[in-house]
This record gives structure tokens, sequence and C-alpha cells, in this order.
């Protein structure tokens, strides 16, 4: 296969710390050529080009295309222009990773999966926490049917204080919602998966947003927030701009039977606990993140701690699971493997992610069968 020109849409932190680390590790096998990056703030552009040795940047993402015509594009805008660019990139006849979440409604999640076809390209979802070890194995043993019939999950992630102050996550026009969006749909998507492709039937869901718009003086961590290796030219700050929650909580009902209890912060009374994703079986449970079998032997309960060794390459690195993500694109493109996320397991996400928000904003719980995925536009079908 040929090197992949590769562009970037949208210069932030993500792109920055995660997506151009990760494509250097290709581009130094002479199997990417970093061409160009776009973002709407020129310093932002600017400052990433030359930061990372490319040689092009602009503030116009549609003139990049038209000017580089790349092979490859990461689309690392806030969400609620994923859609948008990753269907312009489509077009323009580049292959596609979308971050997460790629798509914030059933609509979109469709359109943009029916014209990678229609274009003959591939889209890559950025769910890139499948690739953590833990989540793995976890995977491998719900396989194996050592926890039997997964019947109730019970997941959360949660940040005392861990609100990202740079760039428009607080900003609902931009990035349409809060922890949800960011932190929700990291494990959702896990879940979903290690469960075995479980189908979601219905979300009801609560929301608030009572510490961030004060705007008070906390001291704030930015690896808390998930900066892990720093920002580069944040957008200015603003607590009064604070639009979107800043924690979610509820209950989600799954095809088979399976129920689901979720809370997700970047702001709250509560301890810091970060991941927790618990999964509970008719012969076993498993806390994944501690790496704990639940199960009874013979007549006695018994909590098993598993040994999961961690052996990959960029273990403890930054964003490591970007760098396992995108050997992953290219040996798909290459034909040599299949990409992790597919397309079916995405639509659920984005059915719980509409859900969700349409819960809130009703104050019920909203099935799935309401969803319309629509016609997709400008003749996709």
């Amino acid at each position: 296969m040929k090197k992949l020109r590769t562009a970037i849409i949208g210069c932030g932190m993500i792109a920055n710390s995660a997506h151009l680390p990760a494509l250097h590790i290709l581009e130094s096998e002479g199997l990417v050529e970093l061409a160009a990056v776009a973002d709407i703030r020129l310093e932002a552009a600017k400052s990433t080009a030359e930061r990372h040795g490319i040689p092009k940047y602009y503030t116009d993402p549609q003139k990049m295309l038209d000017e580089v015509s790349p092979d490859f594009v990461a689309v690392c805008t806030p969400n609620v222009f994923h859609k948008q660019w990753t269907i312009a990139a489509l077009k323009a006849g580049a292959h596609v990773a979308c971050e997460k979440p790629a798509a914030i409604s059933l609509r979109d999640a469709v359109e943009m999966w029916e014209t990678a076809k229609r274009c003959d390209r591939q889209l890559f979802p950025c769910q890139c926490m499948r690739w953590r070890s833990y989540m793995m194995k976890a995977k491998e043993l719900a396989a194996s049917g050592e926890l039997g019939d997964i019947y109730f999950a019970d997941v959360e992630f949660i940040r005392r204080i861990g609100i990202p102050t740079w760039g428009m996550f607080h900003m609902k026009e931009y990035n349409f919602g809060g922890p949800f969006c960011d932190l929700g749909v990291h494990l959702i998507d896990s879940l979903l998966w290690i469960a075995g492709g479980s189908k979601v039937v219905s979300v009801s869901g609560g929301a608030a947003a009572r510490i961030a718009p004060r705007g008070e003086d906390i001291h704030l961590s930015l690896a808390e927030s998930g900066a892990y290796s720093g920002v580069f030219d944040p957008r200015p700050y603003d607590p009064s701009e604070f639009n979107v929650e800043e924690f979610s909580d509820g209950f989600m009902r799954l095809e088979g039977g399976m129920t689901v209890m979720f809370k997700f912060s970047w702001a709250i009374n509560l301890p810091t606990t970060n991941l927790k994703l618990n999964i509970c079986g008719d012969r076993a449970g498993l806390s994944v993140d501690r790496g704990i079998l639940y199960r009874n032997i013979g007549r006695y309960q018994s909590d098993c701690e598993l040994k999961w060794f961690d052996n990959g390459k960029y273990k403890g690195v930054p964003f490591e699971q970007h760098r396992y993500m995108y050997r992953n694109i290219w040996n798909t493109l290459a034909g040599n493997e299949e990409y992790l996320i597919k397309e079916a397991e995405n639509l659920e996400v984005a059915k719980v992610i509409e859900c969700y928000y349409r819960s809130v904003d009703e104050g019920r719980e909203v099935r799935a069968s309401e969803l319309d995925a629509g016609s997709v536009g400008d003749g996709v079908r």
C-alpha cells in the first residue's frame, strides 16, 4: 500500500497529544506523510504545524481538502462538527478517523456511514478505550462464557473537579454535551462491546450543572481533566459560557433484559474514582478496572484477583490507546486486519447518546424505537 498523505482537521489537545504522536510512529516507518493541518484559529493551526514539522496549515478545512487532496484525514474538531468534516473528507476521497463521539444522533451516524459506503472510503470511529489492556481482557473473558449470561452492569467515571478548561468542551453550541459525551461514550461503547454487541432499548437520564457555572476559584488539574500530556494554545476559558451538563446519571435497558446504571462527572462533591466498570453474569461478576472475578467455588464465595499483564509496547505512554488504534487502522487499510469497531456497534452508541439527551430534555425514558434514522440527503442512498 502506498504512503498515506495525511491531514488533520482540528488542532486542539487531542490532535496534538494523541493523534499526531501516534501518526508520527507510522510516519517514521514510511507509512504516512503528514501533509497539512487545519483549524479555525490561526494560532492553533500554525503552532501545531510548526510543532510537528508539518509543511502546510489552513484556517479553512475545505480549502485544505481541495488543495492537499489527502488520502487520510483525522477529524479532531468539537463534537458538533464531526459529521460535517467527516462527510467533507470522505467526499474529497479520504479515509477518515473521527474522534469520539463520531455522531451525536442516530440520523447523523447513519449519514456518515452511508457516505463512506457511497464514496468507497472507510470510516474509523475513535472509541479508543477498547484498546486498553483490561478492556481487551474483559472482552476475552466474557466471550469465553466465564461470566455466563450477562444481565447487569454498573459504570462510572467520576472526576471531582476535572472540567476541561480549554477549547469548547463546555459550550453546547460546539460540543453538544458534557461528560456524557466526553467520558460516558467511552465506557458505554466498551461495555456494549464486552457484553457481546447488546442493543439499546431505552435510556432514562438525569443531568446537573451546579458547580462549574459559578466560576469559583477552584484548584484544577489538567491531568485530572483529561489533558495528560498538557495543552497547547488553549482557548481562554470563561465559566459564564458553561451550558452543558457537568454531571450525568441514568439507567439503560438493553435487549435480552440486561440493565445498566451509569454516572459520569466533570464536577461533583464526591471522591474522584475515574473509571469503574462492573459487569454481572449468572456464573460470575467482573470488576473490569480492578481485575477481580466474583464467583462461587463449590459452596463458597470467592473473589479471584486476576493477573492481567499489560505487555503492550506503549504501556504508560499518554494516550497509548491511539497508538494501537492507528496501527489497527493502517493494517485494516492494508487489508491485513479488520477494524475493531464495526458500523452496527457505532450506531448503538449514537442511539444511546440521542436517547440520553432527549430523556434529559423531556424528563422521561426514551426508547430507541422512537429515534429517526432519517433518509440521508445529498443522494447518498
